[in-house]
């Protein structure tokens, strides 16, 4: 289900904010090209839209309640059982190198993960690492979430940097 929110321009950078500092991916988005991007490479829950006029302004209790129940959207990666779970609880078994590439992607908390960063996770370092393989562990990744959740886990590279996790992912262990 994806909610709706339609705040005062001013607000919205702080709206996101609070909403970072809480554990929620939130990105301040004030034209229709860079949302419509960001709709196409994220699962979406609650959606803030910038309304340039008026002076109604949401409370802290308005925010919270815009923002409850965002967790049950989350995918929870449960490394000691080398478990990944849907956000509607299927469990979906996981490589020990897949483990450290998740736990990465959910550190990132929805920010690129970069290659270096990734290598680093497997216990490898990057100088003598052939990216090749950090490749093709990233499609049997794809290959594996696709298989077992149709409904998408999307994984998306950008070229000679990194990846993007286009979920919520919390790392189980951290908790």
């Amino acid at each position: 289900m994806t909610r709706v929110a339609i705040v005062d321009a001013d607000l919205i950078e702080d709206i996101a904010s609070q909403l970072n500092q809480a554990g929620h991916i939130a990105t301040p988005l004030r034209d229709i090209t860079s949302l419509n991007a960001w709709l196409a490479t994220h699962e979406t829950t609650v959606l803030l839209l910038s309304q340039s006029t008026g002076s109604a302004s949401p409370s802290s209790a308005a925010i919270k309640e815009t923002t409850s129940g965002m967790d049950d959207s989350r995918w929870r990666l449960h490394p000691a059982q080398l478990e990944l779970s849907t956000p509607d609880g299927r469990s979906i078994p996981v490589s020990p190198n897949e483990c450290c590439i998740l736990q990465a992607a959910a550190r990132a908390n929805g920010q690129l993960v970069s290659r270096k960063t990734l290598v680093e996770a497997l216990g490898q370092r990057f100088l003598h690492y052939d990216e090749r393989r950090l490749e093709s562990l990233i499609s049997r990744l794809r290959r594996k979430l696709s298989s077992y959740a149709p409904e998408g886990f999307p994984v998306r590279g950008v070229k000679g940097c990194g990846y993007l996790f286009g979920v919520r992912l919390q790392d189980m262990s951290i908790d």
